[in-house]
């Protein structure tokens, strides 16, 4: 006779993962804490995931991989597209707004692909956001100066930049879980941010 799976055991130990998952990355997540988080046997857990590899891909699904891609890309083209920088806020942005909400009732997802993807097919993806990122602000400095290449220290502190980004990023989604303080973090963190990159790339240029 086949066994009965329960929807709320599974939504349990999805949870779980998420948790654990978001909390020490895919390599270092350990599949005994998932089960104490979950109030099941770890035993259990192999009734509905294979392995740790095909509950991993249960959290982090493909479609919510790439949605967060596509909006962060919208996000960054953006910025490339508008003047008043400061102002493309989650308050004065639509595109910042989706973003911002999807990091929100995503957070686990998030804090994964930004720092716990190592080891699956999403490792690439941190990676890839802070290369978008450097990419807009090559762009828009290579337009600004009529196609003379971006300075190597120019080039070099954006990379230092961006890739602080996505650790602030990680770090606001990681002390907070509640929508409004995490709404504010970001709303204190972009004022900085958007104007900081305004004054070196605009000025700069």
């Amino acid at each position: 006779m086949p066994q009965r799976l329960k929807t709320e055991v599974r939504e349990r130990i999805l949870a779980a993962a998420a948790e654990v998952f978001a909390e020490h990355g895919f390599r270092d997540a350990k599949l005994v804490e998932v089960a104490q988080r979950a109030a099941t046997a770890t035993s259990n857990i192999y009734k509905y995931y294979e392995n740790k590899e095909e509950l991993f891909n249960a959290v982090v699904s493909p479609a919510l991989a790439a949605q967060f891609l596509r909006l962060l890309r919208t996000r960054i083209r953006e910025l490339g597209q508008i003047d008043n920088w400061p102002g493309a806020d989650a308050q004065g942005s639509e595109h910042a707004r989706a973003f911002l909400s999807f990091c929100v009732e995503n957070r686990h997802v998030v804090l994964i692909l930004l720092q716990g993807a190592r080891g699956t097919r999403y490792a690439h993806i941190r990676g890839l956001v802070i290369n978008e990122m450097e990419r807009l602000a090559t762009d828009f400095l290579h337009q600004k100066r009529a196609a003379e290449e971006a300075d190597p220290h120019m080039r070099f502190i954006l990379g230092k930049l961006f890739s602080r980004t996505v650790e602030t990023i990680a770090d606001i989604l990681t002390e907070y879980e509640d929508a409004r303080s995490t709404q504010t973090a970001f709303a204190l963190f972009w004022r900085y941010q958007l104007s900081g990159l305004e004054a070196l790339l605009k000025d700069g240029a």
